[in-house]
């Protein structure tokens, strides 16, 4: 039996898994679970897990960057997360904003701006307002100490042409976005920001519009975080890929089948009216399904300077799950 030290945030999809009721066939997973922003910071700093969740920004940057090289991970498509952060965001009373369509020219607060959720709001942006991520000031929340831009140096080398700004913290962060300094934000756990007589929340609907125009136009929902696992595992266990895939795959079906409402993207809505327009599976495993999602990803951190060559998408992923 091989022991495999894994990383997640608790999700309804990994539950069967936690109990016990699906096992990885050969594999005895040993989980810690934690918020997902402190995790990934651990992972690029002490990368002591064998198999952990990441996000899928910050993995094309590790794979992109020769000073990440001793990060040697691969993927497992695997996607239990949507990137719907970016759908809290507030904003000032009286910046003039009605819509994400009127950003252009302001000015953003984000918890960390190589994040997967900052990434997809801004390619979704660009694909339904022509928004490029150069048309807004970027503020971030995220200490130095804690921000993962700046654990990848991109504080020292900053990708040319964005108005990036590190501030010292959330509070500093909110207390901008209050006094109009900055004009639209959202936060996180750390220090979420909060509606007050001077700032509001933006989507009255909760993001439903937005997604939905995405989705149409696109044919997928925005994905925040990725599977991944040490290279030296799959190289000397070869199996190990495809039996973690299958069994964080029945996982899911089974939360499914145990939870109906955890296949919604957007809770206390009908699902089965949620299912005919997103399909009988809005969390999709696997490399086919999400290629277009992944390919898209990449082109939007190559846009923004974040990597500096277009990711190999299939090569981001160990060669036995390709196929998936």
């Amino acid at each position: 039996m091989l022991k495999l030290r894994v990383a997640h945030h608790e999700v309804p999809h990994l539950l069967p898994l936690l109990d016990g009721t699906v096992r990885p066939e050969g594999i005895d997973l040993d989980f810690e679970l934690g918020q997902p922003g402190s995790l990934f910071h651990r992972h690029m700093d002490t990368n002591e897990f064998d198999v952990f969740e990441f996000s899928i920004s910050d993995f094309l940057i590790i794979r992109d960057r020769p000073q990440m090289a001793h990060l040697d991970w691969t993927g497992i498509p695997i996607f239990y997360s949507r990137a719907f952060l970016g759908l809290n965001t507030v904003v000032n009373v009286n910046a003039g904003i009605e819509s994400f369509a009127d950003l252009g020219g302001k000015c953003f607060g984000i918890p960390d701006f190589t994040m997967t959720a900052g990434l997809w709001l801004r390619a979704m942006l660009d694909s339904l307002y022509g928004i490029r991520a150069q048309d807004i000031g970027w503020y971030v929340g995220r200490s130095r100490e804690t921000s993962h831009g700046v654990q990848m140096g991109l504080d020292e080398d900053p990708p040319p042409g964005l108005q990036l700004t590190w501030l010292e913290n959330f509070s500093v962060l909110n207390r901008m976005l209050h006094a109009g300094q900055i004009q639209a934000a959202y936060g996180a756990t750390e220090d979420p920001i909060e509606p007050g007589p001077a700032i509001r929340p933006l989507l009255r609907d909760g993001g439903r519009e937005f997604v939905g125009s995405f989705f149409r136009k696109t044919g997928f929902t925005p994905v925040n975080h990725v599977l991944v696992m040490q290279r030296r595992i799959a190289e000397s266990e070869p199996w190990v890929p495809m039996a973690l895939y299958e069994a964080f795959e029945r996982s899911k079906q089974e939360a499914y089948r145990r939870n109906p409402p955890s296949a919604a993207l957007f809770t206390g809505d009908d699902l089965d009216a949620q299912l005919s327009f997103y399909g009988s599976d809005p969390y999709p495993s696997g490399l086919s399904a999400n290629r277009s999602m992944l390919k898209m990803a990449a082109r939007q951190s190559l846009a923004e300077g974040l990597t500096r060559k277009l990711a190999d998408v299939d090569g981001l992923f160990w060669e036995s799950v390709r196929g998936t």
